[in-house]
């Protein structure tokens, strides 16, 4: 699903000013829950159609796909729905899906693109951060296809969240409260047991709003999505190998810390907040921080 592409305008003295992303941050309060969340951020899925533009850039296919459009699906709220200064221009107003194949050509996506070394599937997820960086700083008119877009120096923080998840919730967490979706990847995805809630939380004017999630706990390890496609052909084709750092990216939304059904059969534990770029799941994904393995967080202007 897609947020509406629109720029928030706040009048303000009798001028209009674009929203900057601290304008669509929620705050969770209540139930035995706490947390933050980011409205407005799109939740396109997978896979993008393989289109004429993607095999100009020299893909051959669009399987594995999540971690170009969980990044696409960040930047296109920055720059067309928040409006942040340092992202204004950025995605040449594309959609996440058109934008995702720019962002897998700088990746390296699937072996291919400028970023690929050949040789396996998917996104090595210290190439994520690579990648928007380079993406960010890139003015367009040199590509195989080329691209009117604004160009900016960022600082894209990777994080190796295993071992190191004390650092990962350290980086990720201000990243929220800002308004800046990150990119968070899991040694998989297998989420089970989907548990809907309407949570109260207060926008970023004090207003009372509900916040629709659904929460999911762990299915067993996988290596591939190969046997969940089996039982449902709408989950997209994904491998995955935690030793090449390859796993499942996300659009990290937010995050929550409580137990969200009282006596129910969910756990007390601290919740991740995504949008996991898969057609079969709820837009608002709330799952246990559990099998996080890389965080990749968008700082800025260096």
């Amino acid at each position: 699903m897609i947020a509406p592409l629109l720029l928030l305008a706040l009048s303000f003295a009798g001028n209009v000013v674009l929203a900057q992303p601290e304008a669509f941050v929620w705050k969770i309060a209540g139930d035995g829950v706490e947390g933050v969340y980011i409205g407005s951020v799109p939740d396109y899925s997978q896979p993008p159609r393989l289109s004429e533009l993607f095999r100009c850039l020299g893909f051959r296919a669009v399987d594995n796909w999540c971690a170009p459009l969980a990044a696409a699906n960040a930047l296109v709220f920055l720059d067309q729905i928040a409006a942040a200064e340092w992202a204004r221009g950025v995605t040449g107003i594309l959609s996440p899906e058109s934008l995702s194949a720019y962002l897998a050509y700088f990746m390296g996506t699937n072996g291919e693109g400028a970023g690929g070394t050949g040789g396996y599937r998917g996104t090595q997820s210290a190439m994520i951060a690579v990648g928007l960086e380079k993406f960010a700083t890139e003015e367009g008119h040199g590509l195989p296809c080329p691209l009117d877009k604004a160009s900016y120096s960022w600082d894209v923080e990777f994080v190796r969240a295993f071992p190191h998840t004390e650092r990962a919730f350290e980086v990720y967490l201000p990243s929220i409260e800002k308004g800046v979706p990150a990119i968070l990847a899991f040694s998989y995805w297998n989420p089970v047991k989907g548990v809907a809630r309407e949570l109260p939380a207060l926008d970023a004017h004090g207003n009372k709003v509900c916040l629709a999630l659904t929460f999911y706990l762990w299915g067993e390890p996988l290596t591939s999505t190969a046997s969940l496609r089996k039982e449902d052909p709408k989950v997209p084709e994904e491998a995955w190998d935690e030793k090449g750092g390859i796993g499942h990216a996300v659009t990290g939304v937010g995050w929550l810390k409580g137990d969200p059904d009282g006596a129910g059969p969910l756990p007390e534990t601290f919740w991740l907040i995504v949008h996991d770029n898969w057609a079969t799941t709820a837009e608002n994904v709330a799952i246990p921080w559990e099998n996080l393995h890389d965080a990749v967080i968008i700082k800025g202007r260096r």
